[in-house]
């Protein structure tokens, strides 16, 4: 996401500099807008994965290895 975030950057300097490069812009407006379509679903995605992972972490510490019968 920070990639595309420099790459709109930079196509929006690019369609700034001159106006036969204006389609650049559009280019930046639609990364944009899929950084904003993605960071919802990459945090529906990863706080689940984030708690799984600290309850796992958490049982192991305390010596249940066995998991749920």
């Amino acid at each position: 996401m920070a990639v595309a975030f420099v790459a709109g950057i930079v196509l929006l300097m690019k369609a700034d500099a001159n106006t036969d490069d204006a389609a650049y812009g559009y280019l930046a407006l639609f990364l944009w807008f899929g950084i904003a379509a993605a960071a919802p679903v990459l945090l529906a995605l990863g706080i689940p994965a984030l708690v799984m992972t600290r309850r796992v972490r958490r049982q192991r510490r305390l010596g249940h290895h066995a998991g749920y019968r």
